[in-house]
């Protein structure tokens, strides 16, 4: 059962395509996978109910052993945010004094226990992210959490309570919380960034360019000590590794020179240039299938959108319903640039950057 969890998450991790998915497509090629390698039978709806009614409401999957529910499964679409629908599932999971609730799109996993007091994000116990956990870490706690064996036996509930309660989980955070400084400080998220530029604003009265808080921070990396070996965990495949110098792919404090994309080159002024050209390159290559870009997002912030006010310094592609975010370092833009490239089949290596 691990096995075959450990090999779907990857696949559906690397699936790019899945990204621009509706809600009835995750739930048919994601969360119904997932739930028949946890030993449900998704074919029987006595046991995994689609659209189980809550009142005047539904709740996308009851799990349910001997007609009582036990689990509350809501989904969504990938580029939704999961916030705005917390309160409403565990509305749904108080009501029928259901144990267990999860909310995802497909890729985070929200586990609840909608019987515990407090607020919603603190009856929050664990995620699950396919993005940045192992997955053999997340197929082990899949399977103490949702497998039916589990579930019937009520030994899932028991297990999520002790992750909520024990020592195991304040273990998990203090090896996390120093990883997780360091992937910020490593490869700092745009939003990030962008709160780090509003603080000192804030502080200064003096708003900073993007290339201050990149000068920052790469001294920061410079003076930051490396992770032990035992803080860095084997599992944590997205442990950042230390850019030096002269990482090719490390382009903070430097300016672009020139970038070669599909064996033409250009001489960009900016970075933001080198952005723009490879957007507008992929909408002239699939404008028809252009909406995969909307999959591109980072924890808070959207890259692409067809609401420019939705965007700091939005640039429109070409003479499309698209907007792209410019406001990014440069890292980020040549990251963002070869992730759009790969939403359309294209390698890394298809553009070249040159910068000193």
């Amino acid at each position: 059962m691990k096995q075959a969890l450990i090999s779907a998450i990857i696949e559906i991790r690397d699936n790019r395509a899945l990204f621009t998915l509706d809600e009835a497509s995750i739930k048919n090629g994601v969360i119904q996978r997932i739930l028949s390698l946890l030993g449900w039978n998704t074919f029987d709806v006595t046991e995994v109910k689609p659209e189980y009614t809550v009142e005047t409401k539904r709740v996308d999957f009851s799990l349910r052993i001997n007609n009582l529910n036990k689990a509350f499964i809501e989904v969504k679409r990938p580029r939704e945010e999961l916030e705005t629908h917390q309160e409403q599932l565990l509305n749904y999971s108080f009501r029928e004094g259901v144990k267990l609730s999860i909310l995802t799109n497909g890729f985070t996993w929200w586990f609840y226990l909608p019987l515990n007091e407090g607020s919603w994000e603190e009856r929050r116990f664990f995620t699950a992210d396919f993005f940045e956990q192992d997955p053999k870490a997340i197929s082990e706690r899949f399977v103490e959490l949702l497998s039916k064996e589990h579930i019937a036996s009520g030994a899932a509930v028991k297990h999520a309570e002790n992750l909520y309660k024990s020592g195991q989980r304040n273990n998990i955070l203090k090896e996390a919380i120093p990883r997780a400084w360091h992937k910020l400080i490593n490869e700092p998220d745009d939003l990030f960034v962008e709160l780090l530029i509003e603080t000192t604003e804030k502080l200064s009265g003096f708003r900073p360019d993007i290339t201050d808080i990149e000068k920052y921070l790469q001294s920061r990396i410079e003076s930051e000590p490396k992770l032990s070996h035992a803080t860095r965990r084997p599992e944590a495949v997205t442990t950042p590794r230390r850019k030096t110098a002269g990482d090719p792919n490390d382009f903070i404090n430097k300016k672009v020179r020139s970038f070669t994309l599909f064996n033409e080159t250009h001489n960009p002024r900016t970075w933001k240039e080198l952005l723009v050209t490879v957007a507008e390159e992929m909408y002239k290559r699939d404008a028809k299938n252009f909406d995969r870009c909307l999959s591109l997002r980072g924890t808070k912030m959207v890259y692409f959108s067809l609401d420019a006010n939705g965007l700091s310094q939005p640039v429109q592609i070409m003479d499309s319903k698209y907007f792209v975010e410019t406001k990014l370092n440069s890292n980020s833009i040549v990251k963002r640039s070869r992730g759009l490239m790969s939403l359309f089949g294209y390698k890394d290596s298809d553009l070249k950057v040159v910068a000193d």
